[in-house]
C-alpha cells in the first residue's frame, strides 16, 4: 500500500514539462496484447487458477496515465470529460461483443459466478452515483475515474469470456487495431538456449 501511494505521489507531483506519457490507446492495446499472449501461452480456463489471468490492473493503469496527461494539459477538466466519453465508448464496443450472462452461466461453471457480476458492474450497476454533489475539478476527475472503472470491468468480463472460448479476440471485436502493437523483446541469451 505504501509503495502504491509513493508511485501515485510521484506521478501526480511530476512537473508539467516532465517526459511524455504513453497515450491511452497505445497503453490499452499493450494491455490487451499482454492478456492475449498470456492466454495463448497458458491455454484456456480449464482450471480455476487460469482465472488469475483476469486482471484490471493494466487497463486501470492506462486510465491513470491518461488522467495525468489531462492534468498536465491546458484544460484538464475538458480533457478528462473527453477521456471519460472515449472510455465509455470503448466499454460499449467491448460489451457489444460479449455473450449474455445467462449463456456464460450455462456454459462455464468456473465463470458462472464471476462473469455476470463483471457484466453488471461494467454496465454501471452500483450502489449509486459516486460523483453526486462533486464540483470541478473533482467532478471531472470522478466522472473519468468512474468511466475507467466501468471499462476495466468490461475488459475483465471479456477476459473471462475469452478464457472460456465465448468471446472473439479484441481485434475482431474492434477494441484494438492491432493484435500485437509492439514486438516482444527477446531475453538476452534465450535464442542460444533453444
Amino acid at each position: 500500500m505504501r509503495a502504491a501511494a509513493l508511485i501515485a505521489l510521484a506521478l501526480f507531483a511530476a512537473p508539467a514539462g516532465a517526459g511524455a506519457l504513453e497515450g491511452f490507446d497505445t497503453c490499452f492495446a499493450r494491455a490487451i496484447a499482454h492478456f492475449e499472449m498470456e492466454a495463448a501461452r497458458l491455454g484456456t480456463a480449464g482450471l480455476v487458477e487460469d482465472f488469475e489471468l483476469v486482471t484490471r490492473d493494466r487497463v486501470h493503469h492506462c486510465g491513470s496515465l491518461a488522467i495525468v496527461a489531462c492534468d498536465r494539459g491546458p484544460e484538464p477538466q475538458a480533457c478528462q470529460r473527453r477521456l471519460a466519453a472515449a472510455q465509455l465508448a470503448l466499454r460499449d464496443r467491448v460489451l457489444a461483443g460479449l455473450p449474455a450472462p445467462e449463456d456464460v452461466t450455462a456454459a462455464a461453471p468456473f465463470g458462472a459466478a464471476l462473469y455476470p457480476r463483471l457484466w453488471a458492474v461494467a454496465r454501471g450497476a452500483s450502489a449509486g452515483d459516486d460523483c453526486a454533489g462533486a464540483e470541478d475539478p473533482v467532478a471531472a476527475w470522478c466522472e473519468t475515474h468512474e468511466a475507467r472503472l466501468q471499462l476495466t470491468e468490461a475488459v475483465a468480463a471479456w477476459q473471462v469470456a475469452r478464457l472460456i472460448g465465448m468471446a472473439a479476440p479484441a481485434v475482431a471485436l474492434g477494441s484494438v487495431d492491432s493484435a500485437m502493437p509492439f514486438e516482444p523483446v527477446p531475453r538476452p541469451g534465450r535464442e542460444e538456449d533453444e
